[in-house]
C-alpha cells in the first residue's frame, strides 16, 4: 500500500511540474484616457513549454491571440460588451538567420527578434490597444490564449488534451479610471 502511495504521489509531482512548464499569468492592465479613447495596454508573463519551443524551431508557426473587451458591468444581471477588439500575433523560427519573427496578421510589418524571451517580452509587455470611449463603460477586460485551431490539422488532435498545450490565460478585468478629469 505505501509503494501505491509513493507512486501516485510521484506521478501527481510529475503531472504537476509538466501543467506548470508553461503559463501566461497577467500582471495588470496599463489604461490610459486620450481625449476620446482609451489605451490599453495589457501586461502578461509567457512561459511557453518545450513542447512548444521544439515546435517554434522545427518550423510550425504558433499564433496567439490577445483579446480586449470594454464592459459595462451591471448589478443583478449580465455584464454587457460594449466593444471588443482582437488582435492575432504570429510567432516563426527562421533557421538560417536564427532568428524569431513577430507578426501582427493583418498587418504588413513584422518585428525580429534574436532570442524568444525578447520576442515574449515585446508581445506580453507592448500589446496596445485603442478603444473608443463609451459613456457606460465601467471596466476592461482581457483575454490571451494559444490558437490551437491555427496549428496544421495534423497537430490538432493529438494536442487537444497534452497539458503542454494547454496555454489559456484566466480572464482578467480591471476598472476603468474616472473619467471627470481627462
Amino acid at each position: 500500500m505505501t509503494m501505491l502511495r509513493t507512486g501516485i504521489l510521484v506521478l501527481g509531482f510529475l503531472m504537476a511540474s509538466i501543467a506548470q512548464s508553461q503559463s501566461i499569468e497577467f500582471n495588470n492592465i496599463t489604461i490610459e484616457q486620450n481625449t476620446d479613447h482609451w489605451q490599453v495596454t495589457p501586461h502578461y508573463d509567457i512561459t511557453l513549454s518545450e513542447a512548444m519551443i521544439e515546435a517554434i524551431h522545427n518550423g510550425i508557426e504558433i499564433i496567439f491571440v490577445s483579446e480586449v473587451q470594454l464592459i459595462a458591468e451591471k448589478n443583478w444581471w449580465p455584464d454587457e460588451t460594449l466593444l471588443r477588439e482582437v488582435k492575432r500575433f504570429e510567432i516563426h523560427y527562421f533557421s538560417l538567420s536564427s532568428q524569431y519573427q513577430l507578426k501582427l496578421i493583418g498587418e504588413s510589418k513584422s518585428a525580429t527578434f534574436m532570442t524568444l524571451d525578447a520576442l515574449l517580452t515585446q508581445l506580453s509587455r507592448k500589446t496596445a490597444f485603442s478603444l473608443d470611449k463609451k459613456p457606460t463603460a465601467t471596466a476592461v477586460e482581457s483575454h490571451f490564449y494559444l490558437d490551437k485551431r491555427a496549428l496544421p490539422s495534423t497537430m490538432q488532435l493529438p494536442i487537444l488534451f497534452d497539458p503542454q498545450w494547454s496555454l489559456k490565460a484566466r480572464p482578467f478585468r480591471q476598472a476603468l479610471p474616472d473619467t471627470d478629469n481627462p
